[in-house]
């Protein structure tokens, strides 16, 4: 039968007046463990909400410093003009075209046609150019140094996702201003001062011998 002296030890004091503690004392239990996760899950998540808001504050800066940020480049602008000549001006002239073409065969050629097919067709057309007027935006590239292709289908889904993924965040933007409602500024200024303290902390942490040489240098 083991003896007491036989337990493994970790010495938590370098005082010769302070007893050992045995190593079954601090380790953690499988519902200390659990209880423990949790806490960090917890803390991780707010710490994401408190970058949200971070991102969204500088994002607020930077519009008004620069009330033009948001405003759409003028080659952007320029690009979606032209494009909406063939996919829009063509269909609208289309349609008007056809109903001359319909009233001439009618007026000079005795050709009759059912109403319905007149007004499906001018219809047809104009809706043709109401949808192009989206496409031309959206297959536009948005990017001021690239043209584009001349299709633009690969811009198109490259900005419908850009467009998903900028409601998605001003949703996000929503909610966050709805909970920045309750808060005095300085508990808010005081939680992200506390957050980068404690990126800063894990980010030495992680560094090696030689990164820290050259911060100290």
């Amino acid at each position: 039968m083991p003896k007491v002296e036989d337990i493994p030890t970790v010495v938590t004091s370098t005082q010769d007046d302070v007893s050992p503690i045995p190593v079954q004392a601090v380790q953690m239990t499988a519902g200390q463990k659990a209880l423990q996760k949790l806490r960090d899950e917890r803390q991780a998540q707010k710490d994401e909400e408190l970058r949200k808001v971070k991102m969204l504050q500088e994002q607020d800066n930077i519009f008004k410093e620069n009330p033009d940020a948001a405003v759409i480049p003028e080659k952007v602008a320029m690009r979606m003009g032209k494009r909406m000549l063939p996919f829009v001006g063509l269909p609208i002239f289309g349609s008007m075209g056809a109903f001359v073409f319909f009233w001439y065969m009618a007026t000079y050629q005795n050709q009759e046609f059912q109403p319905a097919v007149v007004a499906a067709t001018t219809i047809g057309l104009l809706a043709f150019g109401l949808i192009g007027i989206t496409y031309s935006v959206m297959s536009a590239s948005w990017d001021p140094e690239s043209d584009g292709s001349v299709l633009g289908v690969e811009e198109f889904n490259k900005n419908v996702d850009n467009l998903k993924e900028g409601l998605g965040r001003s949703r996000e933007n929503a909610q966050l201003r709805e909970k920045m409602k309750g808060l005095p500024e300085s508990e808010i200024q005081a939680a992200l001062r506390d957050l980068e303290r404690r990126e800063k902390k894990a980010s030495k942490k992680s560094q090696t011998l030689e990164q820290k040489l050259n911060d100290e240098i």
